[in-house]
Order: structure tokens, then C-alpha cells, then sequence
């Protein structure tokens, strides 16, 4: 996948050769790491947006070109437009409120993840948008709103593997009970999730908004508390689930809410990109399944570079054993079956000796 990205975020100006007020931004069209630029041509939807309407008052097509690596967008402002707060959209598709990802694995868009900006109004005095983005999905009958940071912290930005286990969760939840081998939790009342690694928190999110009853906590560094705490005011979860945050260091020792006898589904997406990383990973997966040994573990990657694989031997020699995988090509500009997002899950064996070392599990 591509996601469109505000180098530079939506502000109000006075044209070169005009006095009239117009807003730009300057886009790129990057992968999740920010490593590589869209190859090939695409045509943009443009829009000006009321904040408080979501109704389009501005609208023009522009041309992303193969080769470039940024792209300056301008749209003109009547004086009418700067009385009330506003909003740039971008996208593949036109006039569109989310982005489907049946969508974007099928149609012309390339892959292409929409961005809409956060709120820039000239009436309050803020010219400049907040160097935030806020992208949207649907998820069966739901839709999920999520926030991210424009800027460089890896922890405060989304990235494949989260973005799609999220949008099928319907179809994994409609995979419990009819697998040869139990794939996750049946839902239930009362289910305890605990997201490894939440970053912006959609995958937690998600899990909230689609099953009733479920209890989430998602947990990352102190860094994501920020972003993960906006998206959770604007999440909408289902019946009687709640959503919280909780900081935790896979380095350090878990919280007496991690050490919980109920936690029932563990799960972590984009966690394993560090190699460095994984035996602090494994380990805490390890503690909470101690603690709660009928949890399952349910970790989704996109394998970039094969020194990740160290993270299925730690799992092994933690007394873990893989129950079921699955595997959903990325849509994008890459050949077929070139990127592929994973979900493995696991299930911990109580009577397996284990030759994992708790303080140093490499």
C-alpha cells in the first residue's frame, strides 16, 4: 500500500499574483516506512471540505506523476470559504467519506490510502493545519477513524500489517468456530484484548468497534500515549466494549492489569520489523501467557527482511505453538503476491519444557 502524506500541511496564503487567499499543502505518496515513492502515475481528487459539514466546497483533479517525490496541491478560497473552519481530503476516488479496502486491492487507485487534514480556519487565527492526518475505513458496517502524525516517529504512524487485519476483522471473527483448529477467542462478554505495540491504536480500535463486551487495552511507550488517547475520543465502541491505554515496556515488568488470569487474545501488528526487538517481545508474550495460559497470541507482519524469522524460534523455545496462519496480499503497485501481511497465532503449551531464559531470551 501508498499512503498520502502531508509534507507540508494544509495553510492559507495570498497567491503570487493575486490578493485573493488560497490554501496548498505539499503532498508525497509514500510506502509505511517513508523508504519509497509511488512509481507510477495517478490521478488525484482534490477537496475542500467544511470541518463541521464534511460537505465539498472545492474541487479539482491533480496529476501525481511517476518519478516525482512531492507534489505542491493548491486550491482557490472565496471569501465565504474562510468564515468557518475547513479541511483538505485526497484521495483516488472522488467525493469519497472512507476508504474501502476491497477498494483499493481492486481498483485503479494503486493502493493509494486517502488523507484528510485536520481543521485550518482563518477566522480563529490558525492559517496552518495541525501536522496530523486522520485516515478512514469501513470495516463491515462500521467506520473507523484514525489519526496519525505527519512527522518521522515510527511509534505514532500506522503501517500495513495493522491497517489490514483491521479491515478484516470481520472475516477472522467469521473464521471462529468453522476452523479445523480454534483461529481465535470465540467472542464473548467479558473478552480481555491486550494490543502489543498499539502505535495510533487501530488495531485495538477495531477490535472494540466490531465485538460487544470486549475490554481492550492497548499498550505501547509513552511516546503513542498522545495519538492513541485522541483516537480513543473519537472511537465508537460497540455494546458494553470499553478502550484504555496503558504505557508498557516490553523491557520492563509488567503491570499487575497485564498480569490479569483472564487476558484472553494478545495481539500485535508491525512488531517484529526490529529483529533487536523481538526477544523483548516474545518475553512479555510469554509473562502474560504464564499468567493466563489459555490466551491466544495473534501477532501480524509484513515480513521485510529475513533476519525477522528469528522471531518464530524464540516463540518456539517460549513453549509456543502455531495454531493457524494466514496470509492477505497487500494491494499496491507491486506484482501480485510481492507483499503479503501474515497473522500467525498461537497458543501456549503448559506442559512443554521450555528452554527460553526470561532475563535474556536470544
Amino acid at each position: 500500500m501508498r499512503y498520502i502524506r502531508f509534507l507540508k500541511p494544509p495553510r492559507i496564503i495570498h497567491g503570487k499574483s493575486t490578493s485573493k487567499e488560497q490554501v496548498n499543502c505539499l503532498i508525497t505518496i509514500t510506502s509505511d516506512l517513508g523508504d519509497s515513492f509511488l512509481p507510477c502515475d495517478v490521478l488525484l481528487s482534490t477537496e475542500l471540505l467544511s470541518a463541521n459539514t464534511g460537505e465539498v466546497i472545492v474541487w479539482k483533479t491533480v496529476q501525481w506523476t511517476a518519478g516525482i517525490r512531492a507534489l505542491l496541491v493548491t486550491l482557490p478560497l472565496s471569501k465565504s470559504c474562510t468564515r468557518s473552519p475547513l479541511r483538505i481530503r485526497i484521495g483516488t476516488e472522488p467525493k469519497s467519506g472512507f476508504d474501502d479496502y476491497s477498494t483499493l486491492a481492486e481498483g485503479d487507485g494503486r493502493g493509494v490510502v486517502s488523507a484528510w487534514s485536520a481543521p485550518v480556519n482563518t477566522s480563529s487565527g490558525k492559517k496552518e493545519a495541525a501536522k496530523i492526518v486522520e485516515r478512514r475505513f469501513c470495516i463491515g458496517t462500521n467506520e473507523i477513524h484514525i489519526w496519525e502524525e505527519t512527522g518521522e516517529s515510527i511509534a505514532r504512524h500506522m503501517w500495513d500489517a495493522g491497517i489490514t487485519i483491521s479491515c478484516h476483522m470481520n472475516d477472522l471473527l467469521a473464521r471462529v468456530g468453522r476452523e479445523s483448529s480454534q483461529l481465535l477467542p470465540k467472542p464473548q462478554r467479558a473478552l480481555k484484548v491486550l494490543e502489543l505495540g498499539t502505535g495510533c491504536g487501530m488495531v485495538g480500535i477495531s477490535i472494540a468497534q466490531v465485538i460487544e463486551g470486549a475490554h481492550v487495552m492497548l499498550t505501547d511507550l509513552s511516546e503513542a500515549e498522545e495519538i492513541v488517547k485522541r483516537n480513543i475520543q473519537t472511537a465508537k465502541p460497540a455494546k458494553d466494549s470499553t478502550l484504555e491505554f496503558r504505557e508498557l515496556d516490553w523491557e520492563e515488568d509488567l503491570p499487575a492489569s497485564c498480569r490479569s488470569a483472564h487476558i484472553g487474545l494478545v495481539i500485535a501488528a508491525d512488531c517484529t520489523y526490529n529483529p533487536d526487538s523481538c526477544p523483548a517481545l516474545v518475553n512479555t508474550c510469554h509473562r502474560i501467557a504464564k499468567a493466563s495460559p489459555n490466551v491466544f497470541v495473534a501477532i501480524a507482519m509484513k515480513i521485510r527482511h529475513s533476519s525477522e524469522e528469528i522471531f518464530f524460534d524464540l516463540m518456539r523455545d517460549a513453549g509456543f505453538h502455531s495454531t493457524q496462519s494466514l496470509a492477505y496480499p497487500l494491494p499496491g503497485d507491486e506484482k501480485s503476491g510481492e507483499e503479503t501481511v501474515h497473522l500467525y497465532v498461537y497458543r501456549y503449551d503448559r506442559g512443554r519444557k521450555e528452554s527460553f531464559n526470561l532475563t535474556n531470551p536470544v
